[in-house]
């Protein structure tokens, strides 16, 4: 896209985007358009169909209606007269039509600064939101299509229409904001689940065409939510390229991967030979058991000018930096505290470049493989415990990236600096994390100059309506980069306040790496303000155990977590075993609704049975499993319940609740944990050029299927066995299944016979009892109907075919297909 600018020196050639459309838009309305011109986009279950006066068109003819509508009308829809559609198309030096957009920018601020100057300042708020409510409805058509996998002659058109959608949604904001109203929720084109396609799916195979790491990319990917920033990342030149990243994958790079044994320390010029510098480790001694910290200076014997370590007491610096560096990058020592004379010669000059007061006369710095020692025991243990004070009392973070460190600043725009910093070695590991945040000012150093990130976005102008296209990247850059390092999130002192402090440190950690995978509840202890001395004397593997037991109560999200891994402790099986790993929020931490509660909101609380939460759900017939296993029913597919008020629903069993949860046994009593009760939502919203039907679910919820084991009072002590999806099906389908129930109980086959009789048998049983039925128009009209939306024929014969299978499945599970609901608030205790 032509409006985006492209880095410095950007070494590869713009995405071109195809122009299909020929007719490029009318002058009626936007939302009539399909219907002007004899098109009908109609959604069925499993697809769209798309036809033009009753027939099926070539893909590039569909594709061009799709792109005048979804891109050019939406375009002169919100803008006007200020739209000449081909100012929007060029040729390339192929002669072939492509979308140009260097002009969508001036229009955009025309369009804003001509809305904002003739709006009727008592309506305004209605007005933006119809604006609003066009492109909702607009990305929904959208998404629509390309969830349903409709082919549109090119990936690039779906990824043009968000890329537009993006930007005018931006602008449509910041007119929001100018009038200081609250702004709506930002609608997300990426759809980033293991179950659809994500729309920038063209550009995550082009960056990795072009070398990028697959950790890297998958890093970069999971914390963007924007199209057009994921182009623009698109455009940088591939970070750490250098690197052999051919046996790395998207959970690990094992180019930036340290193996203690094979460590070597890195020299700052290459092929120097000077040797290493060592700290007095009696001084540092001293200095830790009366409770303080140790920094160092380097200085230069008079005589000799070679260089030697000086250790200082905190307390009696007149300031001094900490450093925060990626061990993997050779500035770390597994062995003794020491690294390379020329590497500490360099940092010092670096530490003695940033801003210091005038009467600053000595330079020091803290780092932690000089300052920390690696023996013995005991004082590792005093040093590790006090790891937040140096990062927190520093005058100065300052972040040595090799990645940065190759890269000149004055050459790079704003823009480009966010996006390079977003892209370093050190916004990927761990202990990095902590160190950013605690900073009072954070400096990444660059070959020219060590700067302050932070200070380049606070300087940028937001005052212009709508921001710059460069602006509102940066924008989006700015809140990874927030998140990552200047996030104060709340300390854990109470452990009963955990929420938002557990949801922000996952969203941080989500995307890092450790090289020892103990040291993650170190860091977590760490960044959440809580109480070191409890784990840094435990044995490594029991530390996040210590961790998760600290905590009074934690979001109800935890029940539905579909984390990779999980405690394997007893009443911990709830808990994720990490935080970090590139698993969307919503899989890691479960329901967004449920994962980030406020604090008066509802809440779980882990007790040494499990996990006790309070949410609605709903019991499940003592003879389920058996009745399933008599007639070979299994798990693999939806199993309809029904409950006393006579509403159906689809319980679809899908993945373990963990690995190693326990099979399902005949003598169990199942129930369903909810995470919200499912409702009736009525009227579906029909969006522009669609049909409606009465076949959709009316609510679905995230659940747990799990055993009843024994009732305490008003506690009901369940094991957890799997996650499931429960769906309410919308009017249609339980008019459909209600058909078929009183068919199987008008004839009333006792079970005897049913288990012993094949399918084909049981069915002549019914034929009868189902043709009369049909005779009914209404009951005829519904399974036509849900014949027709799910594709399937709508002759009588396969009619009566279909509802006679339903019958006898239906007749098959009997009273066994009975729910009792629970309590809105039932209490449960799961583990």
């Amino acid at each position: 896209m032509d409006h985006i600018s492209i880095p410095y020196n950007c070494s590869f050639p713009s995405i071109q985007f195809p122009c299909f459309a020929v007719d490029l838009y009318d002058e009626g309305s936007w939302r009539t358009y399909p219907q002007r011109h004899g098109w009908l986009v109609d959604n069925i279950r499993g697809g769209y169909n798309i036809s033009k006066n009753g027939e099926k068109y070539p893909t590039l003819e569909t594709a061009a209606f799709l792109q005048s509508w979804l891109y050019f009308g939406i375009l002169k829809e919100l803008t006007g007269d200020l739209f000449v559609a081909n100012h929007f198309v060029s040729k390339d030096a192929d002669g072939q039509r492509r979308i140009n957009t260097l002009g969508l920018e001036t229009i955009l601020g025309t369009w804003t600064t001509r809305y904002v100057a003739e709006a009727d300042t008592a309506n305004v708020q209605d007005g933006l939101f119809k604006i609003y409510s066009l492109l909702i409805e607009h990305r929904g058509i959208c998404l629509g299509l390309h969830l349903h996998g409709i082919d549109l002659g090119s990936p690039l058109l779906m990824l043009s229409f968000a890329m537009l959608s993006e930007r005018l949604a931006a602008a449509l904001i910041d007119m929001y904001a100018h009038f200081r109203l609250e702004t709506p929720v930002e609608q997300t084109w990426r759809l980033q689940t293991q179950d659809f396609v994500d729309v920038g799916q063209p550009i995550i195979d082009l960056m990795q065409a072009r070398g990028w790491c697959p950790y890297d990319l998958k890093r970069v990917s999971m914390q963007t939510k924007e199209v057009s920033l994921l182009y623009y990342y698109s455009s940088l030149d591939p970070p750490r390229s250098s690197k052999n990243h051919s046996g790395c994958s998207d959970i690990q790079c094992l180019a930036m991967t340290t193996n203690p044994s094979t460590y070597e320390l890195s020299h700052h010029i290459e092929g120097c030979s000077c040797s290493l510098l060592y700290a007095d480790q009696e001084a540092m001694a001293e200095i830790l058991q009366r409770g303080s910290i140790p920094v160092i200076a380097i200085v230069f014997d008079p005589g000799s000018n070679t260089p030697k370590i000086t250790v200082q007491d905190i307390a009696q610096t007149q300031g001094f930096v900490a450093i925060s560096h990626v061990w993997a990058e050779g500035a770390g020592n597994v062995r003794d505290n020491a690294l390379q004379s020329c590497l500490l010669r360099n940092i010092s000059e670096l530490v003695k470049m940033l801003p210091w007061d005038a009467q600053q006369t000595t330079f020091a710095f803290w780092i932690d493989t000089i300052c920390v020692p690696v023996r013995p025991p005991e004082l590792y243990i005093l040093a590790m415990n006090q790891m937040r004070i140096p990062y927190k009392q520093a005058k100065h973070v300052l972040v040595l990236d090799s990645h940065l460190r190759f890269l000149c600043s004055e050459q790079l725009s704003s823009t480009e600096i966010l996006a390079q910093v977003t892209c370093s070695s050190w916004m990927r590991r761990l202990w990095t994390l902590q160190e950013g945040r605690l900073a009072e000012k954070v400096w990444f150093q660059f070959s020219d100059k060590a700067v302050d990130v932070k200070r380049v976005f606070d300087e940028l102008d937001l005052s212009r309506v709508p921001s710059r296209i460069d602006v509102w990247l940066q924008k989006a850059i700015y809140s990874q980069l927030w998140l990552q390092i200047w996030y104060r999130g709340q300390g854990i002192k109470n452990t009963s306040v955990t929420a938002s402090a557990i949801n922000s440190t996952r969203l941080a950690l989500a995307s890092r790496s450790v090289s020892v995978t103990t040291d993650e509840a170190l860091c977590l202890f760490t960044l959440m303000a809580m109480d070191l001395t409890q784990i840094t004397s435990v044995p490594p593997p029991q530390r996040m155990e210590v961790f998760w037991r600290s905590f009074q109560k934690v979001p109800l999200g935890f029940l539905f977590s579909r984390a990779v891994e999980k405690m394997a402790q007893d009443s911990l099986h709830w808990a994720p075993s990490s935080f970090l790993g590139l698993q969307s929020e919503k899989e890691w931490g479960g329901p967004n609704e449920l994962s980030s509660p406020r604090e008066e909101d509802p809440h779980a609380f882990p007790t040494d049975s499990g996990l006790l939460v309070a949410l609605p759900g709903f019991t499940l017939h003592p003879d389920l499993i058996g009745r399933m296993k008599a007639f070979d029913f299994t798990w693999n597919f939806e199993v309809f319940v029904q409950d006393e008020e006579g509403v159906w629903y689809a319980v679809r069993v899908e993945e373990p609740w963990r690995h190693g949860s326990d099979a399902l046994q005949t003598s169990q009593k199942l129930a369903v944990i909810l995470a919200h009760a499912l409702r009736d939502n009525g009227t579906k919203v029909i969006y522009a050029g669609q049909t409606g039907n009465l076949f959709s679910f009316e609510d679905f919820s995230a659940g747990v299927l799990v055993s009843i084991v024994r009732i305490v009072g008003d506690v009901i002590h369940v094991r957890a066995h799997s996650h499931v999806v429960v769906n309410r099906f919308g009017q249609g389908l339980q008019a459909y299944l209600s058909t078929a129930s009183r068919c199987a109980e008008d004839v009333n086959l006792s079970y005897d016979i049913l288990v012993n009789e094949s399918h084909t048998t049981s069915r002549d049983r019914y034929r009868a009892t189902v043709e009369n039925y049909l005779a009914d128009s209404r009951i005829l009209k519904t399974l036509v109907e849900r014949a027709r939306y799910f594709g399937e024929s709508t002759d009588r014969e396969s009619i009566i075919d279909d509802l006679l299978d339903i019958t006898v499945v239906t007749a098959r599970f009997g009273d066994c297909r009975k729910a009792l609901k629970v309590d809105a608030c039932q209490q449960w205790c799961v583990d």
